[in-house]
């Protein structure tokens, strides 16, 4: 009968936590988070135990500060108080000669997606109001006011393998704690969702926006690249708009979860990793931009595309800038 109650002040902690997460309501996720161990005694011990090799209650105040910086400062200054608040050291290469084009003209965004900090680097390095992220639906309901920048896409969360190949098995346990949350449609119903996405953002980028996507999903490997960004251009090439549409390569460099992840835990592991492994600036470079027209041709079709610019991209960064400490 003890067992049955624990396990059932464990289900209503996780079931108010869910309806928070539901309701795009980080702050009551994390006070829902932080109530748990006092209504659970299950919780009492399993989530200390998480905590003390992956950051959970750190990860969800993050969330919830970012959310708050992007709704009071806007995208690109909440994105630049956030990163000087998280205290890791970062810097911007963004030739001034296409400055112009990052910031002004049609642009296709796309790159590496090493760290969750991908989108809010390219954010802060770009000064313009129209940046749009394709971003994965749980991303969308865990920090509101990404939403509101945001085409939604969903994913699995629960490929096990495919995720400890990309991040190891904290990325794993990510994942499957973000499943207690998320619930993913099924198959139709996701393809229906990130259609409609990619079509929203293509005509976002056709009126003169910008917009940000990551072809190979995220993590250290992501040498597949899913077909979101060639039925992108795809769309783009068969409705083109009044101006030239770029698309400009970028990528993070010095930086994975594992160091975000020491970043923010405490203890004198968290410390050492800091201090050994993990040193030096996290970089966001920004390669030369690439007019869309010159992109395969109207006839490509969009695996074709997708595997012009994964190429061409490895190409450009076939030996990193900064080596991965």
């Amino acid at each position: 009968m003890t067992r049955w109650r624990g396990m059932q002040s464990a289900r209503v902690a996780v079931a108010r936590m869910r309806d928070a997460y539901a309701a795009g309501d980080i702050v009551g996720l994390v006070r829902a988070y932080q109530q748990a161990p006092r209504e659970s005694r299950l919780l009492r011990v399993a989530l200390p135990l998480l905590g003390s090799f992956y950051p959970v209650a750190a990860f969800l105040e993050l969330a919830e500060q970012l959310d708050g910086n992007i709704a009071e400062d806007g995208l690109h200054e909440g994105c630049r108080r956030f990163l000087r608040d998280l205290a890791i050291g970062w810097e911007c290469d963004l030739p001034e000669r296409h400055r112009a084009i990052a910031e002004t003209q049609p642009v296709i965004f796309y790159g590496n997606h090493p760290s969750l900090l991908t989108p809010f680097l390219v954010a802060a390095g770009v000064e313009r109001h129209d940046l749009r992220f394709f971003s994965s639906s749980y991303a969308c309901h865990l920090i509101r006011s990404l939403s509101d920048v945001s085409y939604p896409m969903e994913v699995p969360l629960t490929r096990s393998w495919t995720e400890w190949r990309r991040g190891g098995w904290k990325r794993v346990l990510a994942y499957r704690l973000l499943s207690l949350l998320h619930d993913v449609p099924d198959a139709e119903t996701t393809k229906a969702i990130n259609r409609r996405s990619l079509e929203l953002g293509s005509s976002h980028v056709r009126r003169g926006g910008s917009a940000m996507i990551c072809p190979g999903g995220g993590g250290k490997r992501d040498r597949y690249w899913y077909p979101g960004i060639g039925s992108l251009v795809k769309r783009l090439q068969e409705s083109p708009g009044d101006r030239e549409v770029y698309l400009l390569p970028i990528r993070e460099e010095n930086c994975t979860n594992k160091r975000v992840y020491a970043q923010l835990m405490e203890g004198p592991v968290a410390r050492l990793k800091r201090s050994t492994f993990h040193r030096g600036p996290v970089r966001i470079l920004f390669a030369d931009p690439i007019p869309l027209r010159d992109i395969g041709s109207t006839s490509s079709s969009v695996e074709q595309i997708v595997e012009i610019l994964r190429t061409h991209y490895e190409s450009l960064f076939a030996e990193p800038a900064i080596a991965m400490r």
